[in-house]
């Protein structure tokens, strides 16, 4: 499971753009976001390496487009879209010709995507939410590819309980079909305003976070997110017989995953426009690769490292939010 699941987007910032469901002071949704990311200075280890590579930056730019299509009282649905570039810069592959690292240093990751999420509420205490996404990863050509083998597809549904302004939780199910695997995970979410400063919003397990309130159109959110990702590659490899082939293309697996200690802070610059700024630290849970045709995985040994986001959205305001 990653943070691109959007387990928290399903639950909170998808709700609150669409319907009632959302907590006094939360933190606002994103409509439509352009966002650049990165984690400077770190070292992985490729297969077979004694020593480990250094890897200058890690960068991913994202985009993020989320379009209402019905809002009434007794059902609410959008469309939502994305598409993000994730990219290697080493300063130094150990050793120098690393079939892995240097398809890594040389290419551009792509995730491509589209989700349709519906809302139905069942009176004014309770809720349920649907959501059905399909997804693209890979180092693919082009835009976009829909081969099955960079196919991650995913549904979640919840069921959601607001208890008061201040307090909505509810838990639900995420079933994901991708080329890594297939998974049926439970998930849970707790929102709660405690006074005109601080509240707390949990995705629970991938975002455990508190907010702090400065004044309207101004907040900072702290505490830890759980990130990953998934790619299926293409690797030149050697093959035994270079006169007639020098070189073949092998189907790996990438993954990547951190647990996150993060701070951000939310600014609106007007009334449609924020800006969100994070920096924070990323301990390195398991980065692996896996060789498909030789069916053998390797640990890439990942160091932490710090990380930093720069996010401009769109946020539409609260009265066309709840009309």
């Amino acid at each position: 499971m990653d943070a691109q699941v959007s387990i928290n987007n399903l639950a909170t910032e998808t709700n609150s753009f669409l319907c009632q469901p959302g907590v006094t002071n939360k933190t606002p949704g994103k409509g439509a976001s352009i966002s650049y990311d990165f984690n400077p200075d770190f070292q992985m280890r490729p297969p077979g390496a004694e020593r480990s590579s250094e890897v200058r930056r890690n960068e991913r730019f994202k985009a993020k487009l989320k379009v209402p299509i019905v809002n009434s009282k007794k059902f609410k649905a959008m469309l939502g879209f994305h598409y993000s570039i994730e990219r290697y810069h080493f300063d130094k592959i150990d050793p120098e010709y690393n079939p892995l690292f240097k398809r890594l240093n040389d290419t551009a990751l792509k995730s491509a995507g589209m989700a349709a999420y519906f809302v139905v509420p069942i009176n004014e205490k309770y809720y349920t939410s649907f959501r059905l996404s399909a997804s693209w990863l890979g180092d693919y050509k082009g835009f976009i590819s829909l081969d099955s083998r960079y196919g991650v597809y995913r549904a979640a549904g919840l069921f959601g309980v607001k208890q008061r302004d201040d307090l909505e939780y509810g838990i639900g199910l995420l079933y994901t079909k991708s080329f890594v695997n297939t998974s049926l995970i439970p998930f849970g979410f707790y929102n709660r305003t405690f006074d005109k400063h601080w509240g707390v919003e949990m995705a629970i397990p991938v975002s455990l976070k508190g907010r702090y309130n400065f004044k309207e159109g101004r907040m900072m959110l702290f505490g830890t997110e759980y990130s990953s990702q998934n790619y299926a590659m293409n690797v030149a490899k050697p093959v035994s017989n270079p006169f007639l082939k020098p070189v073949e293309r092998a189907p790996f697996h990438y993954h990547r995953s951190s647990l996150d200690l993060t701070a951000s802070y939310c600014h609106q610059l007007s009334g449609w426009t924020w800006v969100e700024l994070k920096t924070g630290y990323a301990f390195s849970l398991k980065s692996k690769a896996k060789d498909l045709p030789e069916n053998k995985s390797y640990d890439l040994k990942p160091s932490g490292s710090m990380v930093g986001m720069v996010t401009v959205f769109l946020s539409p305001p609260k009265y066309l939010i709840t009309k």
